[in-house]
């Protein structure tokens, strides 16, 4: 009986210990996706930029025949996007709190359907015309500005990240949406380069296991 007791004890700690770091590695897994995420965002936002700043948006090349290069690269720039939040989020994730949830909960929400609602707008001019889609990507917008203001202020208070992480995610797309197309993309770009080189440079899988036990 108690060479039973053992056994048992042991096979659930070994079976807990193997848990905990099937799910480190899952959440690095994701960390590393969110990082070339984000790096794919940042280069899509800067060469949207470029291109907006120097050519007239009735003369940019078109893809496919129905959409243009600087639409496909704003759709291509909010799915890195995504996949940036993502990241930041698994890296972040087991001491975020409740105000670090809720802004990621709300930049993904809003970023997601920004990149809905600009695929419907760039592929179909008939829907385009909706009374509701206007009003749903101003939501939308406000919704991602509000959560990466959130996840700004727990990326200051967690310290997982550089601080420069966290203040950028608070400034940036307040500084985009006022900058329009003359730089707008390109400080967006800056921001998702600048949290893809966080992300990675801190690709110690010690690191994470460490963070996951806290």
């Amino acid at each position: 009986m108690v060479m039973k007791r053992r056994s048992r004890r042991f096979s659930n700690a070994l079976h807990s210990l193997l848990s905990e770091k099937r799910s480190a590695a899952t959440s690095f897994d994701l960390v590393r996706l969110g990082a070339c995420g984000a790096l794919l965002a940042g280069a899509a936002w800067m060469i949207s930029s470029i291109l907006t700043t120097t050519i007239p948006s009735e003369r940019s090349p078109e893809l496919y025949g129905f959409v243009s290069l600087t639409e496909a690269l704003y759709l291509v720039a909010l799915a890195g996007t995504v996949g940036g939040v993502i990241g930041l989020h698994a890296r972040q994730r087991p001491s975020y709190g409740r105000l670090g949830t809720a802004g990621f909960f709300m930049a993904f929400t809003g970023t997601s359907l920004l990149l809905v609602g600009l695929t419907i707008s760039f592929l179909s001019e008939i829907l385009c015309r909706s009374a509701l889609l206007d009003p749903t990507l101003g939501v939308s917008l406000w919704v991602s500005l509000l959560g990466f203001l959130l996840m700004g202020i727990a990326t200051l208070r967690l310290r997982v990240l550089p601080q420069w992480c966290g203040v950028l995610l608070i400034v940036s797309l307040p500084i985009a949406i006022a900058s329009g197309d003359f730089g707008g993309g390109a400080v967006l770009g800056l921001l998702w380069l600048a949290v893809g080189y966080a992300l990675l440079s801190q690709h110690d899988v010690s690191v994470l296991l460490h963070t996951e036990m806290k």
